[in-house]
Formats: structure tokens, sequence, C-alpha cells
């Protein structure tokens, strides 16, 4: 993390935990604090912008936005605005998985394959030549669980997170589910990768509803988390947070997959995707 930004995160935890044990918090030098702490990291250009809410049991205790929503215009933020969530959307496909177990409809120790066909006769890569492009694989002998896409412990990978994921390209005939040939023997150790693509796979087959139809009803509407979707209605659009990207040298793998929207946003799959979610 930027340590800019790590300063940033650190001093404003403080002041939330100030202003937690605060009962008169809307009146607290706290508040103040936060203000200075945020509006000086825009000033400082650590962030383009940053909306704040804290609250506790009893409602908020704190809300402000500071900065621009984008920087090409100089758009200001505002606290309601929708950013993408990213990744984020993983916790909460996990989440909707999760309420399936509790339920008894599936197990964390079922075999992946037992819900989807296509995980039966999984390969596993054995050799990799990045300089020739050959390679080998075998079967797995041990088959992912449940428990093993949601933990990140398959197999899978994503082409950034994996060099020979990224260069490996099969041979005319070979498909591989989810990306590609497993780079381990499941649960041998963590590498984060596309498996939470199988979660929201395995959402949708045990549930028998499309993900974000499951979303909707299970989780943000109980949750009352409106602004929360896969793509943004266009009536919502003015508060949609440009994307940024500081001056750094970064590779980015993006999947052809579709990803959702939430007035924050998540990465998925064509089960889970970038999230565009309220902010407030």
């Amino acid at each position: 993390m930027n340590r800019k930004i790590a300063g940033l995160v650190f001093v404003t935890t403080v002041v939330v935990a100030a202003l937690a044990g605060d009962a008169s918090a809307q009146n607290s030098p706290g508040i103040a604090a936060l203000d200075a702490s945020l509006r000086g990291a825009v000033e400082r250009k650590d962030v383009p912008g940053v909306v704040a809410l804290v609250t506790d049991r009893k409602g908020v205790i704190y809300q402000s936005a500071f900065g621009v929503a984008d920087v090409s215009t100089g758009r200001p933020l505002t606290a309601d605005a929708l950013f993408r969530i990213a990744s984020m959307t993983k916790a909460v496909t996990s989440a909707a998985l999760m309420q399936l177990v509790e339920q008894g409809r599936i197990s964390l120790d079922d075999p992946a394959e037992k819900y989807l066909p296509e995980l039966a006769g999984l390969k596993l890569l054995e050799k990799f030549d990045p300089a020739t492009g050959n390679y080998s694989v075998r079967p797995v002998t041990k088959k992912p669980t449940v428990r093993h896409f949601l933990t990140h412990t398959s197999g899978l990978a994503y082409p950034f997170t994996s060099a020979v994921w990224r260069d490996l390209k099969p041979r005319a005939g070979e498909t591989y589910p989810f990306g590609g040939p497993l780079l381990f023997e499941p649960g041998e150790r963590w590498h984060y990768s596309t498996s939470i693509d199988v979660v929201g796979r395995l959402v949708e087959v045990v549930s028998g509803q499309k993900l974000e139809e499951y979303f909707r009803q299970h989780i943000f509407a109980p949750l009352k988390m409106d602004d929360t979707s896969y793509n943004v209605p266009e009536a919502k659009g003015p508060r949609l947070v440009a994307q940024q990207q500081r001056a750094i040298r970064l590779v980015v793998a993006v999947s052809p997959r579709r990803r959702a929207t939430t007035g924050a946003s998540c990465a998925c799959s064509s089960t889970t995707a970038s999230w565009m979610a309220r902010a407030s």
C-alpha cells in the first residue's frame, strides 16, 4: 500500500475509534480532525477523492465527501457516489454460498463436480517450458471440494497471479474450465484465483437463480443495498466515480467474463462481476 495512503488509513482509524467512544460525536473535536485528515489527503493528492461514513448501532456518527469524482472534469465527489468495488464482489459471492451451506443445500466438503460436471477430470500442469510453449498435464489425484474453491486452494490461478497461466497456450481441442490447468493438487496451498467464479456458478446451480437475482433477493434487499448492481442504471450514471490510475507500471489481465457494479464494485466472472455500490 502507498505509505501516504497507509498513513491516512491509520489516522482515520484512530479518529473513528475516538468517535465511536464519544456519545456526543457530532460535536466532538474528532469530527474536525477527521475532516482535516481527509481533506488533507486530497490536497496532497494522495487520493483524488474520498467518501467517509462512520456509524454505530444507533445510526450515522459521521459522513462527508472530499475531492473529485472525475479528475479529468473536476466533477465534485458526493456522499452518495457510486464506486467500483472490484474483487470485493467475491465476499458477496462467498456469503451467498455460505447461506446455502447453512440451509443444508450444499456441503463444504462435497466434491464440486457433484454440482458442476465440467469440473470432473481436471488436469494438473506437470511441466511448462515458457521458451517453447511445450507443456504436459496429468489427471489430479484429489477432487477439489467446495471448500477448496471458497478458500483459493483449488489449484486455479489468474493470468496476473501466474506467469504460467499468462503464457500457456492450450493445444487445439484442449479446454480448461475456469481458465486453465491446475497449478497444484487441491488443498496443497493458497493461490489467488478464479476460484470464486466457481463459487458463483455453484450458487446459481444450487439455488436455481442467476447470481444477480440471488444477490438481490437474499442479500441486497434485506440489507437495503439498493444501489448495488452489475450495471449502473442510466439515471444513476452521474453518481458514478471515474476510474483513476496512478502513473505506475501495472500489468492487468482482464477476464472476458462479465463483471458487475454497485455503489461500490467487485470483480467476478459470468457469475461474479464488477459491482457498483453506493459509498454511503
